[in-house]
């Protein structure tokens, strides 16, 4: 259905979500919203009870001020803003206010929810458990700690089948990837697995599983 130089996200006047035949999120977002958009695809998974745990980390990092170091971005919350840092030098530094920040991020639990029964989003009875994981990181020289939010290739897999799928997922045919974030998605064996690239290079920078709803 798709080429490789079609984007996950299109460009439109308010944010809006879908699925496309590959079980994976589509965004349309204002261009102002880019980096929100790419956040929401790399770091808040397509998934309620791991959206909800997100969802519930964010709350705390708000409250504590701490930071959350997630697939893609480092979030921050200062005062009434939300600060979205690419890890990977994607974009400048993004500055959102928490009353547009949480209403997206409400926006795409509801969207799940009314999503949820539709039998095309069923797991594939063969499909690979990747693994979402929260933790707390306690620096050394007394700097504040701060929380870790990734997602984990299925701990039976080698370094080679990981290494594998992220060769097969960037050169599958469904591949898609956008010039301006460097966001990319790909699938394989039926997993989609999500990262960035250098647009520039068209180095993979990193990749990792996407826990799918």
């Amino acid at each position: 259905m798709t080429s490789a130089i079609t984007s996950p996200f299109d460009i439109g006047e308010s944010v809006s979500l879908a699925f496309d035949d590959q079980r994976r999120l589509r965004i349309m977002v204002p261009r102002e919203l880019l980096p929100v958009a790419a956040w929401l695809y790399t770091d808040a998974q397509p998934n309620i009870a791991v959206l909800d745990q997100l969802g519930a980390t964010l709350q705390r990092c708000r409250s504590e001020e701490r930071s959350l170091i997630g697939n893609g971005c480092q979030v921050d919350f200062v005062n009434d803003i939300v600060v979205l840092e690419s890890r990977y030098g994607r974009w400048p530094r993004k500055i959102v206010p928490q009353s547009v920040f949480w209403p997206v991020l409400n926006g795409l639990r509801s969207f799940l929810v009314a999503a949820a029964a539709d039998p095309a989003l069923a797991r594939p009875a063969d499909y690979p458990l990747a693994v979402p994981r929260i933790f707390e990181e306690r620096p050394d020289g007394g700097q504040k700690p701060y929380f870790v939010d990734y997602t984990y290739f299925p701990p039976e897999w080698s370094g080679e089948e990981v290494r594998a799928a992220g060769n097969g997922a960037w050169q599958s045919p469904t591949a898609v990837r956008d010039l301006e974030t460097g966001v990319w998605s790909g699938m394989w064996r039926g997993l989609e697995l999500a990262g960035y690239f250098d647009p520039a290079t068209g180095e993979v920078l990193t990749f990792f599983p996407v826990i799918a709803p």
